[in-house]
């Protein structure tokens, strides 16, 4: 099936994790610790099949917050929905226990986990009358300069850049995504869940950058149709800004945008073009996502951009995405960094998570998205 036909939502939730039964006393021997902190996983007792203790291993003590954003908490902009500070879901609870309670074991030798702050800065964003959108600050700060991650130095390793999409309309996907990819994978975000704030707190607060999926023209439209508001090319290039407005305004805190579908918009440089520029205008990158070969994207001025050098799953089948995985690092290898793309279906973010274990001695380094783009592109 093409990557125009296929949908990454609305797939069943993937199975639970399978909790391990330990007496209690196992919480306390500094061998069982030891090894739990390697593995990842947390620990606890079970009572008739019901948690009585939950202690989760965590890397480091206090998790730092990044990037330029004030952490503070603030009251939300008169009128403006999506800017109230949301705090993410506990690690306590993502293991099924209750929220404030159980022991948390932490591990000094291990760096801290990196988080990026979820509400935006007050100067980098307009108000509209469909909600907050990104604006270049008065400073020249760009909202994809401030809430970019930091990347680690790669060393010798080659880089790359994963970046999953699909993210917004399935919880149980969600959560999924969030607790099976590390920080450093991008995640690409629907605009039309119920629940983005939320899940922009989680994804930031766990170190992911995100972008904003925005959906363009397919071939076969609208027998074809990605959803409301797509940009299309029988819409007048005002039209096609109104309706880029309303996806920008969804959601807050994205370095970029990347299309969902969009293999005939992105085959013209005339409708490309006021996209780009309007991307640029308001300080965020583009990233194509690889799907069509007939995609000029790149040839249009405008924003900082980028392109996929693979996709991961066209065909989900876990070995055939083991194989682009192996594509992806012969890229990177060649070339020095590459770039994937891909959708939170349950086996994608399986064998991602299982490779991101062993990437190092692969030679590559997993980066933000952020990280590959030329320096103040």
């Amino acid at each position: 099936m093409s990557d125009e036909l296929r949908k990454p939502l609305g797939l069943p939730a993937p199975p639970g994790a399978r909790k391990r039964r330990v007496p209690l006393a196992a919480l306390l021997a500094p061998s069982i610790a030891v090894l739990a902190a390697g593995a990842g996983f947390g620990v606890w007792k079970m009572v008739e099949g019901t948690p009585a203790a939950v202690a989760p291993i965590k890397a480091g003590t206090d998790p730092t917050i990044t990037a330029s954003i004030k952490t503070a908490a603030k009251p939300p902009l008169p009128g403006e929905p999506g800017l109230t500070e949301i705090t993410p879901v506990g690690d306590l609870a993502e293991v099924g226990g209750s929220p404030g309670t159980g022991i948390v074991i932490t591990d000094p030798s291990a760096p801290a986990p990196v988080r990026l702050a979820a509400l935006p800065r007050e100067d980098l964003v307009e108000k509209s009358s469909y909600g907050p959108l990104p604006r270049v600050g008065a400073d020249g700060t760009r909202p994809l300069d401030a809430y970019a991650r930091p990347a680690a130095a790669a060393g010798s390793l080659a880089r790359i850049a994963i970046v999953i999409g699909g993210l917004g309309l399935n919880a149980a996907g969600d959560k999924a995504a969030l607790s099976g990819l590390p920080g450093a994978v991008t995640l690409a975000l629907a605009p039309y869940g119920d629940r983005l704030a939320s899940l922009v707190a989680q994804a930031r607060g766990t170190g992911h950058e995100i972008l904003l999926q925005v959906p363009l023209e397919p071939f076969g439209y609208p027998a074809v149709d990605p959803g409301p508001k797509t940009l299309t090319t029988s819409a007048s290039p005002a039209e096609n800004l109104d309706r880029l407005h309303w996806l920008m305004s969804r959601l807050t805190t994205y370095v970029g945008v990347v299309n969902y579908m969009g293999a005939r918009f992105t085959s013209e440089a005339d409708r490309m073009a006021p996209l780009l520029a309007e991307v640029q205008k308001r300080g965020l990158l583009y990233l194509d996502d690889g799907s069509s070969g007939r995609s000029v994207a790149g040839a249009a001025p405008g924003a900082p951009f980028l392109r996929a050098d693979v996709v991961l799953d066209a065909d989900t089948d876990p070995a055939a995405i083991d194989a682009r995985l192996a594509d992806l690092v012969a890229a990177a290898r060649a070339k020095g960094s590459a770039i994937a793309t891909g959708s939170a279906f349950p086996a994608t973010v399986d064998r991602i998570a299982v490779f991101a274990r062993d990437a190092a001695r692969k030679g590559v380094a997993i980066v933000p998205i952020t990280a590959l783009l030329p320096a103040r592109s």
